[in-house]
């Protein structure tokens, strides 16, 4: 009788787990025996979330290796273009202002594109003036990316924290 009720009390614990596991997209894991047990091991979850609500939408990343610091690294393509430019106040809370120092604007104006964390594209602005004032607000706290480029020139990009 004390070895069914071990059992029992064994299988519903097992079951327990199983029922509760947890379910993840991963790139890279695997398991990992030895004699004195076994471990399981993932690197980086990748799984994406969205949200909806009557607000917007928020993009929920989930996991627990989510780094999002964002580096220009590479060789300058296009030497012949000089950008004196900042965007400010960064970070900022809703509006920011892209100000462009010393540089003639085409007569079809330069483009900006600001992107979030994931990279998806949230707004385009059309850039006719030295100073070009743009929303943030309406996006969730978080790191954004906004490129200036000329045509299909990439002329600068920015790293804009979202508070």
């Amino acid at each position: 009788m004390q070895k069914q009720t071990l059992f029992f009390v064994s299988f519903m614990m097992v079951l327990a787990v199983a029922v509760n596991a947890q379910s993840v997209i991963v790139p890279v894991g695997g398991d990992v025996q030895n004699s004195n047990g076994s471990v399981s091991y993932t690197v980086g979850q990748i799984a994406v979330e969205t949200a909806v609500s009557n607000e917007g939408s928020v993009s929920v990343a989930e996991g627990v290796q989510q780094p999002y610091e964002i580096q220009t690294v590479g060789v300058n393509n296009y030497p012949q273009i000089v950008l004196n430019a900042k965007v400010y106040p960064n970070p900022t809370e809703n509006l920011a202002q892209l100000e462009l120092n010393g540089f003639e604007i085409p007569d079809n104006g330069l483009k900006a594109y600001l992107y979030d964390g994931n990279g998806k594209l949230l707004q385009t602005l059309t850039i006719t003036d030295d100073i070009t004032s743009f929303q943030i607000g309406q996006y969730a706290t978080g790191n954004y990316l906004l490129e200036v480029k000329s045509g299909n020139n990439s002329m600068k990009s920015f790293k804009i924290v979202r508070k």
